[in-house]
């Protein structure tokens, strides 16, 4: 179903028409002649489909104005107490003399010095050389080419008697021949002669070293020791420390410094540094002001809050804001009741006439029903504001489609 708005003009025009053109429901209608049924629109109209309506309507708001208060920024001042920590700083220097007599005791080590290190051999290098024993014989030949077709050959000097004899002449080129090979013989020369290995030559050093040095590197301990010298050794060393080593002898005792403390006054609850110790004492601290960063209404948990001077602002507790007080709904009714069609139209039977004709009338078109041909407006929606009065065809929902809320 569509959705359309009607004025109250129009809806009194679709009253009007419904009261008199035969818009009505057939209940509503007089009896018609005898010879139609009892319809106002006569016989042999068709059926017209009842078209529907609706009143919108619209919420009833009401607008809640903002809500402010003032806010401040608070403080408050609070009472400290200090506590008294100390710690020891520089400890009393008591010192222990300590003395023992030691001997100076030398070991005795030795090692090899290589005066000239081994050389190992090397054999003879050397290399095949080819001799002539017997050099070759070799003759010289010279190249001919005959005049008539260009063929070469060789031949020793002075052949075919003379350079035009039998069309062969000589082209100036000449080659050695080998006539007889040479005799050699491989000979063995020697590039370098061979060197004998000759051994390793050292001798052994020794030395004293004394307990608790380095020894010489690449040395060994040939196991004897001696005593070079003796010597008295001498510490000071705080109470309760010993020298390293054996043969000490404690002596007697000097201070040599008094203890030196610090003391500090702490925030009750602060924790002092590592190796501080409460004394016990305590004293008034310097007061706290504790002061808020932002504005609010109400003070912050805790006593003595007090409002600072000047801090005041305004702000919103709630914002304005729209309250519905009715939601919007929608009303249904009949714009135009459906109507059924009507019987078909009977003529009197007169004579000639066989069987009886049935013609449909055709009354004029009802104010307010279109033709076939045409398009019927949907009258659908009225909006009425809350206080106005409603058209009398809105007055009540139909029975046929229920009220619908928004």
């Amino acid at each position: 179903m569509h959705s359309r708005h009607l004025t109250l003009g129009t809806l009194a025009l679709v009253a009007v028409i419904g009261a008199g053109s035969g818009l009505l429901p057939a209940a509503a209608a007089t009896p018609g002649s005898p010879m139609t049924p009892a319809d106002q629109r006569g016989c042999g109209q068709p059926e017209i489909p009842a078209q529907w309506g609706s009143v919108e309507h619209p919420a009833v708001v009401h607008t809640v104005p903002a809500v402010t208060a003032t806010a401040w920024r608070w403080q408050r001042t609070t009472a400290t107490t200090e506590r008294e920590f100390t710690r020891e700083t520089v400890a009393a220097v008591v010192l222990v003399h300590w003395t023992r007599t030691t001997d100076v005791v030398e070991r005795e080590y030795s090692w090899t010095v290589v005066d000239r290190a081994a050389q190992p051999g090397t054999p003879e290098e050397g290399h095949t050389e080819t001799r002539v024993v017997r050099p070759a014989v070799t003759r010289t030949e010279w190249e001919y080419v005959q005049q008539q077709n260009g063929t070469t050959r060789w031949e020793p000097e002075g052949w075919n008697a003379g350079d035009n004899g039998k069309g062969w002449t000589p082209t100036g080129r000449t080659r050695d021949v080998e006539v007889t090979p040479a005799v050699t013989e491989d000979v063995w020369v020697v590039d370098r002669a061979a060197v004998p290995a000759e051994p390793e030559q050292s001798h052994v050093e020794t030395a004293w070293v004394g307990d608790g040095t380095a020894p010489p590197a690449g040395s060994t301990s040939t196991g004897r020791t001696r005593v070079a010298s003796s010597s008295t050794e001498e510490q000071d060393l705080p109470v309760g420390e010993r020298p390293a080593g054996a043969g000490w002898v404690e002596g007697a005792t000097s201070e040599i410094s008094a203890a030196e403390e610090e003391r500090v006054w702490l925030a009750d609850g602060t924790a002092p540094d590592p190796g501080f110790t409460a004394t016990g004492a305590t004293r008034p601290g310097t007061p706290v002001v504790e002061t808020t960063p932002t504005a609010t209404v109400l003070p912050p948990a805790g006593a003595g809050w007090t409002e600072l001077p000047g801090s005041d602002v305004d702000v919103v507790v709630m914002a304005a804001h729209d309250v519905v007080d009715r939601p919007a709904w929608v009303e249904d009714f009949i714009a135009v009741p459906a109507q059924p069609a009507t019987p078909a139209c009977v003529l009197p039977i007169e004579e000639g006439v066989d069987p009886a004709l049935l013609v449909p009338a055709q009354p004029a078109q009802p104010a307010g029903v279109l033709a076939e041909t045409e398009v019927q407006p949907v009258i659908e929606t009225v909006v009425v504001p809350d206080g106005a009065v409603a058209p009398a065809t809105a007055s009540a929902p139909s029975g046929a489609l229920p009220s619908t809320g928004a």
